[in-house]
């Protein structure tokens, strides 16, 4: 089978692939790969050490999970040993998510045993800026803000432009700003900074090659995300990004294809379940509620 067939059923098969939360997904996948390349490109609260475990299991039962988790070491604002769960929040912040992340903490809190700091990344000015104060079951907490600006934005992809152009390697570091750049992009420049995205990964000359097919599945994602509503850029956009990998590694790319297709899957199966638990100890509370008051 010749390349050009391969990549026309490789297109075909991205596609037809189901594509929820696609931020929310990126943003997990890349923290659990590259931890401490997210921590830095994604400029995180002080000096990474290591992952966490980000499942919560509650008192009453419910089964919360944590986009980020990590333990830190002091640097900047950052004075103590402590931990920090990171929450991506494109939207505006509401009661339920403000008492998960209280939940987060106080979790965080049990299980090492040092001070945890709540910290929120998003592309809303409007949940604030630096640091913010919520209220969780009548307790007031602080939370960290990380506002993705466009000048932020604009910065990174900058950095990309000026490394593409000199054909240096791209580092892990630096290769997360394109997961940063497509998770955070406003609506109104999204299909604009995606087609420089696109150009610009097509162009790497230099890159650790598992590297470049978990930055290509960042960039696939976004791409369909975007363009949802433009079935032939899309295309056109999924083929930049995949004809050089294909033309240099055929089966990684075909074999990545498949490998995220199942653990996409699985996380379905396994959030599903989550979500079937956190229902059911929400009625076993109401019943509880129920025979006691009566």
């Amino acid at each position: 089978m010749n390349n050009k067939k391969i990549l026309n059923e490789l297109i075909d098969s991205m596609m037809n692939e189901e594509n929820q939360n696609p931020q929310n997904y990126c943003f997990r996948n890349l923290v659990y790969k590259y931890p401490k390349a997210v921590h830095d490109a994604f400029d995180f609260p002080g000096e990474y050490v290591e992952n966490l475990k980000v499942e919560v299991f509650t008192d009453d039962g419910r089964n919360l999970i944590m986009d980020c988790a990590q333990r830190i070491m002091p640097r900047g604002n950052i004075t103590y040993e402590s931990t920090i769960n990171v929450e991506l929040q494109l939207n505006p912040l509401t009661e339920e998510k403000i008492n998960k992340m209280y939940d987060h903490k106080i979790s965080l809190i049990y299980e090492t045993h040092i001070v945890s700091n709540s910290v929120i990344i998003t592309n809303n000015s409007e949940i604030g800026d630096e640091i913010i104060y919520c209220e969780a079951y009548t307790h007031l907490f602080k939370v960290h803000v990380k506002l993705a600006s466009n000048n932020e934005i604009l910065k990174r992809l900058t950095v990309l432009k000026d490394i593409v152009k000199s054909k240096k390697t791209l580092t892990e570091k630096e290769a997360m700003y394109f997961g940063y750049i497509s998770i955070f992009v406003e609506e109104k420049y999204s299909k604009k900074i995606m087609i420089e995205l696109s150009e610009l990964f097509s162009q790497i000359t230099s890159i650790e090659p598992n590297l470049e097919l978990d930055i290509h599945q960042v960039l696939k994602k976004m791409i369909k995300e975007y363009f949802k509503d433009d079935e032939k850029k899309c295309k056109e956009l999924l083929t930049q990004i995949s004809e050089p990998i294909l033309q240099k590694k055929p089966e990684g790319l075909k074999y990545k294809e498949r490998a995220e297709i199942a653990i996409y899957e699985l996380n379905q199966r396994i959030e599903q379940k989550a979500n079937e638990i956190n229902k059911h100890a929400k009625k076993i509370k109401e019943l509880q509620k129920q025979l006691y008051e009566g």
